[in-house]
């Protein structure tokens, strides 16, 4: 049932908040975006779209300061540590 006031009590309500994200911090986040994209199935070419797509505020933000060419070496380098592994294709990546 919907409510209308925030309850500071409630374990279970949603809160969103900002971290902020320094330079040191980009590689990181970059590489745990790329890991699950690639576990969970998703072709290179999705995986792109969700780093250049505005919509995608974390990895938009990679990049946009990282640049293309750093996201698709990340993919390959990615890749090739989970090429021994088989993953299904993910449905509706589309």
């Amino acid at each position: 049932m919907p409510k209308d006031e925030f309850d500071l009590n409630d374990p279970m309500e949603l809160v969103g908040v900002e971290v902020p994200s320094e330079e040191d911090t980009l590689d990181e986040m970059a590489r745990c975006f790329v890991d699950e994209f690639v576990r969970l199935g998703y072709p290179d070419e999705v995986i792109l779209h969700l780093f250049k797509s505005p919509f995608f505020a974390g990895s938009h933000l990679i990049y946009r300061r990282k640049g293309e060419g750093y996201v698709l070496a990340l993919m390959e380098e990615i890749r090739a540590k989970w090429s021994g592994v088989r993953f299904p294709p993910c449905e509706g990546g589309d």
